[in-house]
């Protein structure tokens, strides 16, 4: 028999298909669409959209972008007067949370907190602060001290701090272990190992932790005008009140542009910092 005919003799071997997922993940993406599908119809019957306006509202949304097309810059001098209040709030809010912050950040961290039980108590309040909305600590701001850009800069600064303690701690638990051993070691106190050890290392993470955390609260701040703190929100709302919509694309364009710039400088001083 030759070697051609031995060849034709010999069987085919099946290739075994290989699973790409078990029955368990299969079991689970059913799940989370059938808890999403019955979210959605109880979303739904608790809303209760009324269809016949919903259509109403989308036949005038043609005329309502020829409105706003038609831009008005009598209140420009206004608008950046606001938008430049906007500014000094979310500054200011941010400059109140990081004293705030800077150093409790290094009691809620677990690896140089001189109290686990300071660190838990620390961890709990942070948790209730971040579990409110920002928005609502406007409003109690706003009933506290009235309307303006104090009541902005009050209902900013307890989120502002809760989110840089949590954010800090993190990353000082990341990165500290060695920096604290090494510094334990030789006999160094807890404010030593801090300022000697600690700050200098997490310097630039920080800076890039504040750089995002202003443009955070700008977005805030414009939005929380409308509910009376003030700037440059509380502007647009007053032209959507009274249908100036020539007025309201203004000031939309100008919360853009500063938008846009805010995010481009800080996502490169982020990305020089790494």
């Amino acid at each position: 028999m030759t070697a051609k005919q031995e060849s034709i003799q010999l069987p085919t071997r099946r290739k075994k298909k290989i699973p790409i997922s078990h029955a368990k993940t299969k079991q689970q993406q059913q799940l989370f669409f059938g808890v999403s599908g019955l979210l959605f119809v109880i979303s739904l019957l608790v809303v209760d959209i009324d269809w016949k306006q919903f259509v109403v509202g989308v036949e005038k949304l043609p005329a309502t972008l020829s409105n706003m097309m038609q831009i008005s810059t009598a209140m420009l001098p206004d608008y950046l007067r606001e938008m430049l209040a906007s500014l000094a709030v979310a500054l200011l809010a941010l400059i109140f949370g990081l004293v705030l912050s800077i150093m409790t950040a290094f009691l809620v961290a677990r690896n140089i907190t001189p109290s686990m039980m300071l660190s838990r108590i620390i961890r709990f309040s942070i948790m209730i602060i971040r579990a409110v909305p920002t928005t609502v600590w406007v409003l109690i701001a706003v009933a506290s001290i009235g309307f303006g850009y104090t009541a902005g800069i009050l209902g900013l600064i307890l989120p502002t701090a809760a989110y840089l303690i949590r954010t800090f701690a993190a990353q000082i638990e990341e990165v500290g272990d060695d920096t604290i051993e090494a510094l334990r070691s030789v006999g160094a106190c807890w404010i030593l190992i801090i300022f000697k050890g600690l700050l200098p290392k997490l310097k630039t993470i920080f800076i890039a932790t504040i750089a995002f955390k202003f443009e955070m609260n700008v977005s805030e701040s414009v939005v929380l005008g409308v509910v009376g703190a003030g700037g440059v929100g509380m502007l647009i709302q007053d032209s959507i009140a009274y249908y100036n919509f020539g007025d309201m694309t203004l000031g939309i364009l100008i919360v853009f542009v500063t938008m846009f710039t805010i995010e481009t400088c800080t996502g490169l001083l982020r990305k020089k910092l790494r």
